[in-house]
């Protein structure tokens, strides 16, 4: 079982984006929630932190931090949501 938890800086970005783009994020995290290996779609982030992975969705980019990993449960935090181009500054 895969949690995604949004901060609420990344939330707060998160509500000012615009609708196509809100449901478009949405909808990939729910996808992502029943896909069986998450970490096959996750890539790595290095001398990034506390970033660990990150999430690309169309030109957009999820910031993630995996707080608990074990068999059952990944629980992983977004940082940050933003454009590639602004994203990684």
């Amino acid at each position: 079982m895969v949690l995604f938890v949004f901060t609420k800086y990344a939330e707060n970005v998160f509500k000012k984006l615009p609708k196509i783009e809100r449901e478009r994020i949405l909808s990939k995290l729910i996808e992502l929630k029943k896909h069986q290996d998450i970490f096959s779609i996750l890539r790595k982030l290095i001398d990034f932190e506390p970033a660990t992975h990150r999430l690309r969705i169309g030109d957009y980019r999820l910031i993630l931090e995996l707080k608990k990993y074990d068999s059952k449960i990944v629980e992983l935090w977004v940082l940050d949501v933003g454009h590639r181009k602004d994203i990684y500054n």
